[in-house]
């Protein structure tokens, strides 16, 4: 059986995002520890039931929930 996806507008929505975790993520490097966060976050609208998931990295906190924002809005 073939699962289908099809893409929905975001416009029609009423979309609520709320952040599930964050991660530190440290990598050791030559010259010292390179650190980067990585959030994962869920987005979607409680009345209609959709629901939709996505996951960031950057090296500040603000810029990664952004990212992880973009691509569930995208689907």
């Amino acid at each position: 059986m073939a699962i289908v996806k099809k893409k929905l507008d975001a416009g029609n929505y009423n979309l609520k995002d709320q952040v599930v975790n964050i991660n530190r993520v440290t990598k050791v490097v030559k010259g010292g520890k390179n650190m980067s966060f990585a959030a994962l976050v869920v987005i979607g609208d409680p009345a209609t039931g959709v629901v939709g998931y996505g996951s960031g990295k950057a090296k500040e906190v603000p810029r990664r929930s952004a990212r992880g924002l973009n691509r569930p809005r995208r689907t």
